[in-house]
């Protein structure tokens, strides 16, 4: 069987405005379930912090929401990537997986795989070396996908991990 592949396309105004809320709404939850935030702060706190980089208006500088498509056209998910968030971080040739989300119906099937393989492949093109990411530490499915993809842990702490991967090679396991 051969792999699936993926194509990134940039968002319609109207995905964007779909996407937004459905992030806002996602980060509350999951900053709940890590104890990070109580759950009547949460959709506020969320909020500010999703739209500080995904205003109404369209995307922050940097920032970019692709729908994937496979090879019938059909939308398997989204795909958020941009500058790190933490100043540190923050060069030119680095960048930051905010989002990866495979919809329901395709989940299990490899789309996320080649969703995260068809991210990598832009950020190479654009002339980034590295991309960053957070995966809380539940999702055992994410972060197997990032284990096998070549992702090492840069930091853990209770509730999340971060990773990091060098793109100047592929990696394949």
């Amino acid at each position: 069987m051969s792999a699936l592949t993926v194509r990134l396309v940039p968002v319609t105004p109207a995905e964007y405005a779909a996407f937004v809320p459905e992030q806002i709404r996602e980060f509350a939850d999951q900053k709940v379930r890590a104890g990070h935030w109580r759950p009547e702060e949460a959709q506020e706190l969320s909020r500010h912090a999703v739209e500080s980089f995904l205003p109404a208006a369209g995307p922050s500088e940097g920032h970019r929401v692709y729908r994937a498509v496979d090879e019938a056209d059909r939308g398997v998910g989204w795909i958020w990537v941009g500058p790190p968030p933490v100043r540190m971080l923050n060069v030119p040739t680095r960048r930051w997986l905010y989002q990866i989300t495979v919809d329901a119906p395709f989940r299990g099937k490899g789309y996320g795989r080649a969703m995260l393989a068809a991210t990598e492949e832009l950020v190479r093109h654009e002339g980034g070396q590295e991309l960053y990411l957070n995966v809380f530490r539940w999702n055992s499915i994410a972060r197997a996908l990032y284990d096998s993809a070549g992702y090492e842990v840069v930091h853990e702490s209770e509730t999340e991990t971060g990773m990091r991967k060098a793109l100047n090679q592929k990696v394949t396991r």
